[in-house]
């Protein structure tokens, strides 16, 4: 629901065009007036209807769609309140989402069509790409702790401890003082700039939304589909590229990959070792057990995203072959 709603922040101008370009051209060549009241939902300027807020973190967009249809009166009416305090007023095909169910299935019904023709295709790639981001944040953080995490997701966000500096533009720069408090992460393909969300009232539970890593060449694979799982199963067998596939997600223990995959714990030994031996993955030893870790050549067979902190610097820098 998230990156379906952020990727109408793409869709419109020209930022990162080479990115893009070549997905908005072809999205809004199947845009009609129907999708207007997504306009609505998202206007030019900030801030937005946050529906994905009120749809919650659901597995997949039915799992949102349920979400929001029983969310309460009160919850819905709060965010239509802070958006026309922003905006003057509310679109008239929002309006309604208060107390009509028939309104709301409306607008989900229009989102879905949307998401159909902007991102379903490209979805499972969208969403490998971000776990092959996650995964890799997740070495940032083992390897240097939570400052070298939180420094760096960003140019825009600024770590200074307890307080974490949010640059969203002019109306939304924010300061957070974390203090022990817990902070979730999400990286988002399609938002290209640091944001926060949180529920009216309550920043406590605070979501920091933040670009993943993405070049020209990447979006290119996403957007023209990458290597098949045909191809990886033909070349590595079909059961060794689900292993190769689970450990880019960030499946990295021998259990889980053995329950990601279906088969014992010992097959899944025998075939992290023959992944090994070619470079395509490293392994650890941790607490009695295996993690096992994603490498640039192995990355690069799936198509997915590699970066590295470059010598001195806490950003992280793309690395190609």
């Amino acid at each position: 629901m998230a990156e379906t709603l952020f990727s109408l922040y793409a869709l419109r101008g020209r930022a990162e065009e080479a990115v893009f370009g070549a997905w908005r051209r072809r999205v809004r060549g199947h845009l009609g007036p129907r999708f207007a009241v997504l306009g609505g939902i998202v206007p030019v300027r900030l801030p937005s209807f946050d529906l994905a807020l009120l749809a919650g973190p659901g597995g997949d967009l039915e799992e949102s769609a349920e979400t929001f249809l029983a969310k309460p009166p009160q919850a819905v009416r709060a965010e239509l309140d802070f958006y026309a305090g922003h905006h003057g007023r509310v679109p008239a095909a929002l309006a309604g989402l208060v107390d009509t169910l028939a309104a709301r299935r409306e607008v989900l019904s229009t989102l879905k069509a949307y998401h159909h023709a902007a991102v379903g295709a490209h979805w499972p790639r969208i969403r490998g790409h971000l776990d092959a981001e996650r995964a890799q944040r997740g070495a940032v953080l083992l390897d240097r702790g939570v400052d070298g995490l939180l420094s760096s997701l960003h140019p825009s966000i600024r770590w200074s401890p307890p307080t974490l500096h949010i640059d969203a533009g002019e109306q939304f720069d924010d300061d957070f003082v974390l203090d022990g408090r817990g902070l979730l992460l999400v990286a988002s393909f399609f938002h290209r700039m640091p944001g926060v969300m949180y529920e009216l009232g309550d920043r406590a539970n605070c979501i920091l939304i933040y670009p993943a890593v993405l070049d020209v060449e990447h979006a290119a694979g996403i957007w023209a589909g990458g290597p098949s799982a045909r191809a990886l199963a033909d070349l590595l067998g079909r059961t060794r590229a689900s292993v190769l596939t689970a450990i880019a997600d960030g499946v990295s223990s021998t259990g889980a990959l053995a329950r990601r995959v279906g088969t014992s714990s010992a097959a899944i030994s025998q075939h992290t070792g023959v992944l090994r031996q070619p470079g395509l993955i490293t392994t650890r030893r941790h607490r009695g057990g295996a993690l096992h870790h994603p490498t640039r050549t192995g990355l690069t067979l799936l198509d997915r995203t590699y970066f590295v902190k470059a010598p001195g610097s806490d950003s992280p820098l793309q690395n190609h072959p």
